[in-house]
């Protein structure tokens, strides 16, 4: 099972947990009796084991009537009596043929029918944008102040529990509504009710989990903004903090309300506008933190229209009362939508090109998205000014945002908590190499100066062989312009002879001709082979490698050679490797890469430079061996002439190198450093081992491939 699964479930987990918001009357409000012409019948329903209900169904409703329990009782006339569905806003209902706005005053009344005289509890939700509750004609809870006039309402949100003891089985609900403040007005939410007990706890339960989503947030924004003071180059915690900030304000401020219960005279005003700039402000904050994040997947350009347009909006907010700005909730809503699906679009690009953490913040946005969704169609003027839309039996209630950034919250900490490894792993890392580094410290001390001793010590053999290279060139130099000046003088010398008349006849004349046409051919040859050594040690010359079994290399080797060596009158001899005949398939199998024509080369030149030297009668042997592990082909062509002396040994292999006079020749003196280079070009090595009068063996080796 993959790291990455386990983060995922885990992470899911956690918002399971997080997002069970609702309450067991939140899952049965489907099942639960509908109000019918103002009255909700309940005489069969069973408190203990079916659990709370939600009033909705037909409330009777009297706009721009503010009518208290004690005039139902006298002789009340029925003619304004109209009924609405609730929960949701008077907005666009039809009275009189007239389509109702926010603005205005009215009173909704409900029979309940119980089964019995238990305590009952009352959860009252924040109503737009004042009211007053009666029940069995006791006023029991009231929120800011109710008025016929304008000037005169003071609205306020305040989300409430009351209890009654019916003295009888029947509980009458008045309740006078009055709004001038809010786009919307009436009873958008359900009133709850059930046995006291079980509204208590809903209660306690909705505040519990909204003050720990606010201490949460609020500790995790202030965490993640000293982070950027600490580091101020990561401004993903900047953004990440100042939004986990605000949600969590505007978590006081919204479900329960709890901000409103420790400053009750708080001013409305000031407490809606706080309330929509968190969420102003968190859309284009979401945008800055991806940003910030994967800066290479945000465009600019949607980044600054965006941030722009929430600017926008949130001036507005700033600046214009709540009855001017509310209208403007719906338009803010769908850009919001549309920011989410780019965002999800960021998201899937950032997943795709497997960028750091892209995984958990993707999981983390995707649960606050879809939460945030929630909220803007609990809240939005689709479900509000309708009833009976089908999106009420799917989004069943609001204020899930806060749980979602919760969960987003815990993603991106583990991808801080991974940066942090991360880097806690480099310190210990380069800590214990720098514990290496300190205790080796007086060895490496030790070492280097050693070093430093033997590279003094190269310095001067290096010197002594530069110059000895320097005296070398010297020596090259007169070598080319000796063997250079030798026969042209002779050229010229017979020219001369025939030119001058000195010769006369042509038969002699003929024999000084040939002679210029040997020495032309002496020096064609000696450029040629200089031509042919500078190719070869600057690599410039190619060679056409082929691979060849080395039982057929050394048979075609030997047959040449035994051919060339017939007619000399010397004694050549050949030695294959033990075993030549019983190991036929193995050397079959084995084989190696060479440039014939460049490897007849080094045969001619060395045995050619062996049969100079030898004398009549010599002997000149032709040996094929392998080394350890059969690695190399090891080659042999020995001479029993008249040997090189040792002090002439390292440089056999030298460019123009002359040995005694006793082995000069008439040749170019390049022969054996061609055959050197030709070897190391084919990944050979060659080398001499001689005695003076007891002649010489050369070796070379070449790679073999199996």
């Amino acid at each position: 099972m993959s790291r990455k699964f386990i983060q995922a479930f885990i992470i899911l987990f956690i918002a399971s947990l997080l997002l069970i918001g609702c309450t067991y009357s939140d899952i049965i409000v489907l099942d639960s009796p509908k109000a019918v012409d103002g009255v909700l019948d309940l005489r069969d329903w069973d408190w203990k084991e079916n659990g709370i209900v939600h009033l909705n169904g037909q409330w009777e409703f009297y706009w721009q009537e503010l009518f208290t329990p004690e005039d139902f009782k006298k002789d009340f006339p029925t003619e304004g009596k109209e009924l609405v569905v609730l929960p949701r806003a008077w907005n666009k209902l039809l009275i009189n043929e007239e389509e109702l706005t926010g603005n205005g005053f009215a009173t909704y009344r409900l029979i309940v029918h119980h089964p019995d005289n238990e305590i009952l509890g009352i959860k009252i939700p924040r109503i737009f944008t004042s009211y007053n509750l009666w029940a069995n004609g006791e006023l029991i809870a009231s929120a800011g102040k109710v008025s016929v006039d304008n000037k005169q309402m003071v609205p306020q949100y305040l989300p409430q529990v009351k209890y009654i003891r019916p003295e009888m089985d029947v509980v009458e609900l008045v309740i006078q509504v009055a709004n001038y403040r809010h786009r919307s007005g009436g009873i958008l939410e359900s009133i709850q009710m059930g046995l006291a007990s079980e509204i208590t706890e809903v209660r306690i339960r909705n505040l519990t989990l909204e003050l720990f989503l606010f201490g949460s947030l609020f500790i995790i924004g202030f965490y993640h903004l000293v982070l950027f003071l600490f580091r101020t180059k990561d401004k993903t915690t900047l953004y990440f903090g100042i939004y986990s900030i605000i949600i969590g304000i505007r978590t006081l401020l919204i479900g329960e309300i709890y901000f409103i219960y420790l400053f009750p005279n708080f001013n409305w005003e000031v407490a809606h506008k706080i309330q929509t700039l968190a969420y102003y402000l968190s859309v284009p904050l979401v945008l800055l933190f991806l940003r910030a994040a994967f800066p290479h997947d945000v465009s600019r350009k949607a980044n600054t229209f965006i941030q722009i347009i929430a600017s926008s909006f949130g001036v507005l907010v700033l600046l214009a009362p709540v009855r001017i700005f509310t209208p403007f909730n719906p338009f803010y809503q769908v850009f919001s939508l549309g920011v989410f699906v780019y965002v999800f679009y960021v998201v899937a690009v950032t997943c795709y090109k497997k960028r750091e953490g892209a995984y958990l913040i993707g999981i983390g946005l995707t649960i606050l998205i879809l939460t945030a969704v929630n909220d803007i169609i609990f809240l939005s003027t689709l479900l509000a000014d309708t009833d009976n839309h089908f999106l009420r039996s799917i989004i069943t209630r609001g204020n899930l945002s806060s749980r979602g950034l919760l969960v987003f919250v815990f993603t991106q900490s583990l991808v801080v908590a991974k940066k942090f490894s991360k880097s806690f792993t480099n310190v210990e890392l380069l800590s214990e190499q720098l514990q290496q580094v300190n205790v080796t410290l007086e060895d490496k001390v030790r070492e280097r100066t050693h070093a430093l001793e033997t590279s003094k010590e190269e310095l001067k053999k290096a010197y002594e062989a530069v110059s000895r290279s320097e005296k070398s060139l010297q020596s090259l130099t007169q070598n080319i312009s000796h063997d250079l000046r030798t026969p042209l003088s002779a050229i010229k010398g017979y020219v001369n002879a025939i030119l001058d008349g000195i010769v006369k006849e042509p038969q002699q004349q003929n024999k000084y001709l040939k002679r210029v046409i040997e020495k032309v051919n002496h020096l064609n040859h000696m450029v040629q082979e200089l031509l042919d050594l500078s190719q070869l040690q600057s690599r410039q010359l190619k060679l056409e490698f082929t691979e060849i079994p080395v039982k057929i290399l050394l048979e075609n080797l030997t047959e040449k050679y035994k051919l060339d060596m017939a007619n000399q009158k010397v004694q050549f001899k050949v030695h294959y490797p033990p075993n030549w005949q019983s190991n036929t398939s193995e050397l079959m199998t084995l084989s190696v890469i060479v440039d014939m024509e460049k490897l007849e080369r080094v045969f001619t030149n060395l045995l050619t430079n062996a049969l100079k030297h030898t004398s009549n009668e010599g002997i000149i042997q032709l040996s094929f061996n392998f080394t350890a592990n059969k690695k190399n082909l090891l080659i042999k062509i020995s001479d029993t002439g008249t040997g090189i002396p040792q002090e002439d040994l390292p440089h056999i292999f030298d460019r123009f190198y002359m040995v005694s006079k006793a082995r000069q020749t008439n040749s170019s003196g390049l022969g054996l450093t061609i055959v050197k280079e030709i070897v190391e070009y084919h990944g050979g090595e060659v080398w001499v081992q001689s005695e003076v009068g007891k002649g010489s063996d050369f070796f070379f080796i070449l790679p073999v491939h199996s």
